[in-house]
């Protein structure tokens, strides 16, 4: 289904344009998010993380239009996007029930590196953001390649290039890459955490 097919869907019926791209890529999208969550998520969470990603992908192609190509590279974003923030969400909460009862506030410790945790944090979100302003489909080959592991016939179905250019842009992109970290003077090996 391309984006021109599912607007003119859309016009003729908004409800069944999203049940169609629902039906069509559900499973897509439930392996993107379940790989991502599932080492961290109970099913409530993956499926909630899936409903959001439809709902995003339902709310842009309700307000735009006109791309005419192929939607999969857009949804597989979308998907990883938001399984991205919800891992973070997930794993970002603590997890520890500490007791206030009398007498055990001698046992409350604390043995994580705070400052640490804090550091590799906003080494994350540095790299996510400077990721994202590469732009398409640049951000999504990053994304793919370095985060999903997989190669470049892979990501070349769902950015709808050749394989080819993906390994070119990729190469690309690493290298605008690591000129926006040596701006912020942030080595790569030190942002790959």
């Amino acid at each position: 289904m391309t984006d021109k097919d599912y607007q003119k869907l859309f016009k003729k019926s908004p409800q069944e344009a999203q049940n169609t791209l629902f039906d069509e890529y559900f499973n897509y999208v439930y392996t993107i998010v379940f790989n991502k969550l599932r080492s961290c998520a109970t099913k409530e969470d993956i499926e909630e993380c899936v409903s959001d990603v439809f709902a995003d992908i339902f709310t842009y192609f309700a307000k735009n239009s006109g791309q005419n190509e192929s939607i999969k590279g857009f949804i597989s974003t979308v998907a990883i996007r938001k399984s991205i923030n919800m891992f973070h969400s997930l794993t970002s909460k603590s997890g520890r029930t500490v007791s206030l009862e009398e007498g055990d506030a001698d046992n409350v410790r604390d043995d994580t590196d705070i400052a640490n945790n804090a550091e590799r944090s906003e080494l994350r979100r540095t790299l996510l953001r400077l990721v994202d302003e590469l732009g398409e489909p640049d951000s999504t080959i990053i994304i793919q390649k370095y985060y999903y592991g997989l190669n470049s016939k892979e990501i070349a179905e769902t950015v709808s290039l050749e394989p080819a250019a993906v390994r070119v842009r990729c190469s690309r992109a690493i290298r605008r890459l690591k000129d926006k970290l040596t701006e912020l003077d942030i080595s790569l090996k030190e942002a790959e955490l």
